[in-house]
């Protein structure tokens, strides 16, 4: 991941589509495979947690604005510059992520002032977008091949609570 965005080196601009705004995140000392399930999920090489999945946002509110996409990047690097939208902490909170032929285990997590920020577009482009359920994925089925969870509506439909596999994290 080096497709930073907002002229410095935090935010990416990532995804299969390079339409997700992403905060990069640094983990160590995990099992390289975990046991879910009966599946055999591999440690994924990178790790971030994706802050505004622009594509999905699109595909879900059939949002037809020009340039949405542009517009989302430039409001949240002016947002960003004056409030800090940065990783605090992980939950105690594991989820089993199951989408077709997919799985992957993510742990929760919080970031400051991204609610604020999903307040400010939903304003200003009269939206209702609820604040993305903020995540880093740990493990995959298929190679770095993870899952998104735009809303709580997903993770409801797609993902379970599970026991934390022995796995610490900190900050």
């Amino acid at each position: 991941m080096n497709n930073f965005i907002c002229g410095g080196d935090k935010y990416v601009i990532d995804g299969p589509q390079k339409d997700t705004i992403g905060l990069p995140v640094k983990l160590s000392n995990l099992k390289e495979k975990v046991e879910v399930d009966g599946c055999t999920l591999f440690l994924k090489d990178l790790f971030h947690v994706s802050l505004v999945c622009i594509g999905k946002i699109i595909e879900k509110h059939k949002i037809s604005t020009p340039n949405f996409q542009e517009k989302i990047i430039a409001d949240f690097c002016e947002f960003s510059q004056t409030n800090k939208v940065d990783f605090i902490w992980y939950r105690d909170e594991f989820r089993l992520v199951s989408e077709n032929e997919r799985c992957a285990v993510v742990v929760m997590c919080d970031i400051s002032n991204l609610n604020n920020f999903f307040d400010l577009i939903n304003k200003k482009y009269d939206l209702q977008i609820e604040c993305q359920p903020t995540h880093v994925t740990l493990y995959t089925l298929q190679p770095n091949k993870g899952i998104f969870l735009a809303d709580s509506g997903d993770i409801e439909k797609l993902s379970k609570p599970i026991t934390n596999l022995g796995i610490v994290l900190k900050k």
